[in-house]
Order: structure tokens, then C-alpha cells, then sequence
């Protein structure tokens, strides 16, 4: 599967990438899911956001997508970056986009905040996902929208 990422703000994306990104979270998180919540929100047109995308390089469609943006301090006050709305769309599953999309957004995470550790809030069943990239569970699940979720921090490369 030929396939580009690319980083950008959403105010630098294109318009049609936009619709896109909107379009593949909604049908994951939303209706897959079956997670009704306001899926668009204010940290994604924040100018600190980057959206890392991976498009199929023939036609342009969105395979995959990811987030990248400043932590909260409240969630996790000691990190730089925090990674969040890492969705893949069915046909991507499977193929190791998912891993590479993720590396993407940790590379970036780590240019943005260098020296600092990585936070992510991991959906319960992904914690062995992302603990195959180095982040531990830290504090208790919570519960966002019906789904349990575990922060997650990676430490500092």
C-alpha cells in the first residue's frame, strides 16, 4: 500500500484533507465505535495542533490519522506533548501503517517538546499496543465517553 504522512496545523491543510479527517474519526470513534460525542473540537483548529495524516499516494484517500499537541497541564503536567485521535481506517488494518503513523507522531511529539516525555489516554484493549512503543500506564483508567481509558507517558528519548 503506497502511501505518504504528512504534518501540518489543520489551518495549513487543505480543505478536502479536512473533510477527510473529519469524515474517517467520525466513522471510527463515532459510529464504529458507537461513541456519540462531539468529535470535533477546539484543540483540533488549535495553531499548536499538527495533524499527521497518511494518504494512499495514488488517490489522495485518508488511510489514517493522528494528532499531536500540546499536553494539558492537568493531565500531564510534567509532559511536553500528548498524542491523541489515532484512528485507521479499516482497509489500513493490518498492513503496519498503524505502527509507522504512530512512530510519525512520536517523532514529531519529540521535535516539538525535545527532552520531554510523551502522554497519550490509551483506550483499555490498546494499552499493549502502545506499551510495544514504550509507554506505561500511569494513574488509574477513567472513564471518557463510556470507554475506559489509561494514561499512558513515554519517557524522554
Amino acid at each position: 500500500m503506497p502511501h505518504i504522512i504528512t504534518a501540518a496545523p489543520l489551518g495549513q491543510l487543505a480543505a478536502l484533507d479536512v473533510h477527510q479527517l473529519y469524515k474517517l474519526r467520525v466513522a471510527v470513534f463515532v459510529h464504529e465505535q458507537r461513541c456519540p460525542y462531539a468529535e470535533i473540537d477546539a484543540t483540533d483548529a488549535d495553531p499548536q495542533t499538527v495533524h499527521v495524516l497518511a494518504l494512499d499516494a495514488d488517490s489522495h484517500e485518508l488511510l489514517g490519522t493522528a494528532r499531536v499537541f500540546p499536553a494539558a497541564p492537568t493531565n500531564a503536567p510534567t509532559t511536553g506533548a500528548q498524542i491523541g485521535r489515532f484512528a485507521l481506517a479499516p482497509a489500513a488494518r493490518g498492513t503496519g501503517l498503524g505502527r509507522e503513523l504512530l512512530q510519525a507522531a512520536i517523532d514529531l511529539g519529540e521535535r516539538m517538546h525535545p527532552g520531554k516525555p510523551l502522554y497519550l489516554e490509551a483506550q483499555a484493549g490498546l494499552v499493549d499496543y502502545y506499551a510495544g512503543f514504550g509507554f506505561t500506564p500511569v494513574g488509574e483508567l477513567f472513564d471518557d465517553e463510556g470507554v475506559p481509558h489509561q494514561p499512558m507517558l513515554r519517557p524522554a528519548s
